[in-house]
């Protein structure tokens, strides 16, 4: 699959850019953080719906890809936050089975695209197609399926760790190293696996501790750093590199069925 042109990459820089801004002067106006947000995602739709066809952008493929995004990071952030209190937010909801805002649950799509985006992001240099190599040892594989299950499992373990231990000072962001170790150790770290974790250390935490100083959207247990905890900065690291692989595994599957187009 061809990378994504740094117009595409900006738009999105540019939604999430605007959404902070929101979040940073407004995040206490229900109303109004929830028109700002559905205008960010309507807005981003209407200029990805007029750009040439030069940027290679299949429509319905980013549709979907779009609303994957959306389910899968709203439910990890309820499940999170409504199920195991693992953290909290701090801003009024207008959802009676959600201490999460409406407007915070549909920032979750745009949230996960974005990464996505940035890891096809041309001027970083993005692979063509995924790995499939998996070390075992002393023994290779190049099995897709494998290291699909095994990036699996290293989230499902990490995040019911996170469930159980979040208030401990060691063992919250124990299983985390270990996972970020892990993988390193299984799937190996090309230069542009590099660039990704580089952006992720950097805006992961960074976006949160402006959110969490500056927006007051959410707080932290054990936030050490700047109202960050250290596993919530060894979770953006884990899910840089297995977000990474899942993230173009989708895209290509998705595309591949509708938009079949040579070279896709």
């Amino acid at each position: 699959m061809k990378p994504d042109s740094t117009r595409l990459f900006f738009l999105d820089a540019a939604a999430i850019g605007l959404v902070s801004i929101l979040i940073c002067i407004a995040s206490r106006r229900l109303p109004l953080m929830t028109a700002g947000v559905l205008g960010v995602l309507l807005g981003r739709l209407l200029l990805l719906a007029l750009l040439p066809p030069a940027d290679g952008l299949s429509l319905k493929a980013e549709i979907l890809f779009f609303l994957i995004c959306l389910g899968l990071g709203a439910f990890n952030d309820w499940n999170s936050v409504v199920r195991h209190r693992i953290y909290d937010y701090t801003v009024p909801s207008d959802l009676s089975w959600s201490t999460i805002p409406l407007w915070m649950l549909l920032g979750w799509g745009l949230i996960l695209r974005s990464f996505a985006r940035l890891c096809r992001w041309q001027a970083l240099g993005p692979p063509a197609a995924p790995r499939n190599r998996v070390r075992l040892g002393f023994t290779t594989l190049e099995n897709a399926w494998a290291k699909i299950a095994l990036e699996l499992i290293l989230v499902l373990l990490t995040r019911q760790t996170i469930y159980r231990l979040y208030l401990d000072p060691l063992l919250s962001w124990l299983p985390f190293a270990a996972a970020l170790i892990l993988a390193v150790l299984l799937f190996g770290l090309t230069r542009h696996d590099l660039k990704i974790l580089g952006c992720l250390a950097l805006f992961g935490p960074g976006a949160e501790i402006l959110y969490i100083n500056v927006g007051h959207l959410h707080h932290y247990h054990l936030g050490w750093i700047g109202g960050v905890p250290l596993w919530i900065a060894l979770w953006w690291l884990l899910a840089a590199l297995v977000g990474k692989d899942l993230a173009l595994r989708l895209e290509l599957a998705l595309r591949r069925r509708l938009e079949p187009v040579e070279g896709v």
